[in-house]
């Protein structure tokens, strides 16, 4: 009798993992780039990024393209799988020359209506400490199916 039910759910253990399950309809993968603008040179960054409307989670953050910001900046990793994070680095040794540059990019899971994503700079400031006047911009990246 043990091995009849042994057997019975050895096969009921197969056929369940060989169904294929369906795929999860209208979610939608996005990367945005957290881009940095300054006329001075930037040694440190803060910004908050949220997300309104839909169903929006970041599952990843990466560093940007360049250094000393080429390593992931600091964040919560709580707040992964949620709408809203704060993001942050500083390099007391180097610093971003004046411009244009990509300082974090994320990884986000999107599902039903496409969210809106607003970022806001809490904070840049040069080697010397001194604050400095930025701006911070998403730009995103097509979606993949």
């Amino acid at each position: 009798m043990k091995r009849l039910l042994l057997a019975f759910l050895l096969c009921s253990l197969e056929a369940a993992a060989s169904t294929p399950r369906p795929a999860d309809e209208g979610v939608r993968f996005r990367t945005l780039d957290v881009v940095l603008t300054s006329d001075a040179p930037i040694a440190a960054w803060q910004v908050e990024i949220t997300t309104d409307g839909g169903d929006s989670r970041i599952v990843g953050v990466e560093g940007g393209a360049e250094p000393p910001f080429d390593a992931p900046p600091r964040h919560d990793p709580a707040a992964l799988q949620s709408g809203r994070i704060i993001l942050a680095a500083f390099d007391t040794g180097r610093a971003l020359p004046a411009g244009k540059h990509r300082v974090a990019t994320l990884h986000l899971r999107e599902a039903g209506a496409a969210p809106r994503y607003q970022i806001e700079l809490v904070a840049a400031g040069d080697p010397a400490g001194e604050r400095v006047s930025a701006t911070v911009t998403v730009d995103p990246r097509s979606p993949t199916p």
